[in-house]
């Protein structure tokens, strides 16, 4: 809450500094943010990445994966970084980085390619949705001292209530720093069934009692079919919203 705060408060500096025609550093969110100060911010854009990861979005070109949901109707997405030796809420050191977007779960969670990096950095991803300029939470660029670690063996599914219900539960990785973990339940082809975060290292299809966030919340609730083949995708994500686990496995319903 005091980040929020904090962050609020430099937000609402920021707009009246350009009230009164005081510049910003060429290219910076700070300016960014200034430039549409039109715009409400807000600071619910949920974002993380992840890279150094094997056999899961692996691509030498693009060793990081800077992932984000989109809301509905949003548009002009950016993404900002800064060094790691300032202070993550100085909105003038984040610089514009123009980085590949692509769709993943059909469009429900999209990425930047990011070429990579050769020390810590912090990031942010924006994008305007309606009359409000939305910015993500500051992202620990930690791929050179703790990559992220694909382990589908943590991961073990079962069915304990029915055949269509699995129930899939976990372990964290060889770093023990996972604060939330996201889950995605999807079909052969790519189509997000259903998305889910929790803060306990299980969850049951589809029942929500230790759902935080569903981002895709439908009426009537996703439902499997018997005998079919689908994907489960886990993210382990620790405070600073580097991804430290991947999982991805295949299960097939009875």
């Amino acid at each position: 809450m005091k980040k929020g705060i904090y962050f609020f408060c430099l937000v609402l500096f920021l707009i009246s500094c350009d009230k009164e025609n005081i510049s910003f550093p060429e290219g910076s969110l700070a300016a960014y943010i200034a430039n549409n100060a039109q715009l409400a911010v807000s600071n619910q854009l949920i974002a993380c990445a992840a890279g150094g990861q094997r056999s899961f979005l692996e691509d030498s070109l693009y060793p990081i994966s800077v992932f984000f949901l989109p809301i509905e109707d949003a548009s002009n997405f950016r993404y900002f970084e800064a060094p790691i030796d300032v202070g993550k809420e100085d909105l003038n050191q984040y610089q514009e980085r123009n980085f590949r977007l692509e769709p993943l779960f059909n469009g429900y969670l999209r990425r930047f390619l990011h070429t990579g990096i050769d020390q810590e950095m912090w990031g942010r991803v924006t994008f305007i949705a309606g009359d409000s300029l939305h910015v993500c939470n500051a992202i620990r660029m930690k791929l050179l001292d703790k990559p992220s670690e694909f382990a589908p063996q943590l991961v073990d599914i079962s069915f304990p209530m029915a055949a269509t219900s699995p129930k899939f539960s976990w372990t964290d990785g060889q770093l023990k720093e996972n604060e939330i973990y996201f889950q995605v339940v999807s079909d052969q082809a790519g189509n997000l069934i259903s998305g889910t975060y929790t803060y306990d290292t299980h969850f049951q299809f589809y029942e929500l009692s230790n759902v935080v966030l569903n981002i895709r919340d439908i009426n009537p609730a996703p439902t499997l079919a018997p005998n079919t083949t689908y994907d489960f995708t886990l993210m382990g994500i620790s405070i600073d919203n580097w991804v430290n686990l991947i999982a991805q496995k295949a299960f097939t319903t009875q």
